[in-house]
């Protein structure tokens, strides 16, 4: 076979499986209290294709004739597993993909993952690190990655909305890429990403709302070694100050537990492509002396936003209701920040994001203490001090160990509040190994 370096495939497929490249794949599921919705693709065969699917233990299958790459299944059980898979009529078939119905919270279901599902194994198990962009086309892109602890984590899918969030559609995959949040930046939609957990990071462009992309630029080398110190990130926001483009990158590892924080910044007239264009802070190390009701004592998972008097934070993930601020002057896009210190903030022990109003007020997407099962919006008009404003998701009533709304990635239209979660529900492996990404709309009280 020949050899390849590509950024992004529909489907991307791994050497040893690479034989499968020319039989049918499932790209998508999305199921629901009684029904799934399906899209599937075939690079090796155009002719006919017969979707079979059966309950999980039953031998008994129901078989469907395809005529579209998207199709509904209706008519199912209520919190039922059930597995499924696509013949070709050229005699070659999809992995059986397994899944579990049930309603979800939220509007939509951009992704499912079920825990016991290995089609993506090669990454990861448990859907990861949702990012969400507004194309000046009126679409919306979703993205998320596969994790599993110890595993290469390595892998993204882009799903693409044409009617605001109502339907959703596999675009493609991109591998290397995780931890990647997508952003639209002079007339082109970016993915800034890690190469694996602690890996490379890595920037790449799209000139077509997502399709197809360039191979990435490496824009820092890391460690690629989970128990090493290495570069770190989650989908984290991107901000705009004095000319430049900013985002927070955090340099550690959990194995170590330690890590400090930086801002990467390039102009923005710049080739965001060019690694010459980028520079970054020096990493400002944690100061253990920091007051921690926690066990974890270090910040992770920043978000860059431009402070009332122009100055440049960085508001971190730290502990209980807590947060870490690190200041920058953007006029000083290589200097090391300074730390402000810890502020009261409701969302502060989980990755959390900051939104900026027309009103200039501020507000913050994140779980309150103790577990991630409640998703709430708090609002702040100088960045320290913080106000509840409400809940977004209540599942206080669930049970905390195998439910959770978390990691969202979110835009602010007007009064309208757009996110996407990392949400378990309806048999996940565990609150934090996720199995579906799952969009959501909300309006602010004003």
């Amino acid at each position: 076979m020949k050899c390849y370096n590509k950024w992004s495939y529909r489907p991307y497929t791994p050497a040893d499986r690479y034989e499968e490249r020319f039989a049918p794949f499932i790209c998508r599921l999305a199921p629901s209290a009684t029904s799934i919705t399906v899209q599937w693709l075939d690079n090796g065969c155009d002719g006919i294709h017969v979707l079979h699917y059966a309950e999980w233990e039953s031998e008994t299958e129901t078989a469907i004739e395809l005529n579209k790459e998207i199709v509904v299944i209706d008519g199912l059980k209520d919190q039922t597993e059930y597995k499924l898979y696509i013949t070709a009529e050229n005699g070659k078939s999809s992995r059986v993909r397994r899944f579990r119905t049930g309603s979800v919270p939220g509007e939509n279901v951009v992704c499912y993952l079920h825990p016991e599902d290995p089609v993506f194994a090669f990454s990861g198990r448990y859907t990861c690190s949702p990012s969400i962009v507004r194309l000046p086309s009126g679409a919306l892109l979703a993205s998320n990655d596969y994790y599993v602890g110890g595993g290469a984590q390595n892998y993204t899918t882009i799903f693409r909305s044409d009617d605001d969030g109502a339907s959703w559609y596999y675009v493609t995959d991109l591998m290397p890429c995780f931890w990647g949040k997508l952003f639209w930046h002079n007339d082109a939609l970016y993915m800034l990403g890690m190469s694996t957990e602690y890996g490379d990071l890595l920037i790449g462009r799209s000139d077509d709302e997502g399709k197809n992309w360039t191979t990435p630029t490496v824009l820092m080398r890391g460690a690629c070694n989970p128990k090493q110190n290495g570069l770190h990130k989650a989908p984290m926001r991107v901000e705009y100050a004095e000319g430049r483009i900013w985002t927070a990158v955090d340099y550690g590892s959990w194995a170590e537990k330690t890590f400090g924080n930086t801002l990467f910044s390039a102009p923005v007239d710049a080739d965001l492509l060019d690694v010459n264009s980028w520079v970054c802070t020096d990493f400002l190390p944690h100061d253990r002396s920091l007051p921690c009701g926690d066990t974890v004592n270090f910040a992770i998972e920043g978000n860059a936003v431009l402070m009332p008097d122009g100055k440049l934070a960085n508001v971190i993930r730290y502990t209980l209701e807590k947060a870490k601020l690190n200041i920058t002057d953007p006029k000083k896009p290589e200097e090391l920040p300074t730390c402000y210190g810890i502020i009261d903030l409701p969302v502060g022990h989980t990755k959390f994001e900051i939104l900026r109003h027309k009103s200039g007020k501020y507000y913050a997407v994140g779980n309150i203490p103790p577990m991630r099962t409640r998703l709430v919006l708090v609002s702040s008009d100088d960045l320290i001090h913080w106000t509840f404003e409400k809940y977004l998701i209540d599942g206080s009533t669930l049970d905390a160990k195998k439910n959770a709304f978390q990691y969202p990635s979110a835009i602010l239209e007007g009064d309208t509040l757009t996110l996407l979660s990392r949400t378990a529900y309806n048999g996940a492996a565990t609150w934090h190994d996720t199995n579906y990404i799952t969009f959501h709309r909300f309006e602010l009280d004003r």
